[in-house]
């Protein structure tokens, strides 16, 4: 016995909430990208909507024989081990996020060439002379 309830999986959490994970962080990116369209608002809000539906459903969906009786020990450090993973989830999302906003998507804009400006003057103002 290795200490690994098959049940929950490595982290002592089953594998509905790393589904969870998943599905919210791709629709959170594909938000944020999808909302610099004309009509992205409009696939955004579908989008939540979607991953709203597809969460209650899993939430609601039965996890197998709950009137057994567990005579196993519980994790009393489950709530905040899984607070950690939400809170370390959102900061990779929101810093990749900002780092492709700051980084990958700056304007770039042209400089005007003062070399090309100063012999169009200098050469209209031999002409004139």
């Amino acid at each position: 016995s290795s200490g690994i309830n098959a049940e929950y999986g490595e982290f002592g959490i089953g594998i509905g909430l790393f589904i969870l994970i998943l599905l919210w962080s791709v629709v959170v990116f594909a938000g944020i990208i999808t909302l610099r369209w004309r009509n992205g608002g409009i696939l955004t809000v579908s989008l939540v909507s979607l991953a709203t539906l597809i969460t209650i459903i899993l939430v609601f969906i039965p996890r197998g024989d709950t009137n057994s009786e567990n005579t196993e020990p519980t994790d009393s450090l489950f709530i905040p081990r899984i607070l950690m993973l939400t809170f370390m989830s959102l900061s990779v999302v929101v810093g990749s996020v900002f780092w492709f906003i700051f980084k990958c998507v700056q304007p770039v804009y042209a400089k005007q060439s003062t070399q090309l400006y100063e012999g169009a003057m200098y050469r209209t103002q031999k002409q004139i002379m």
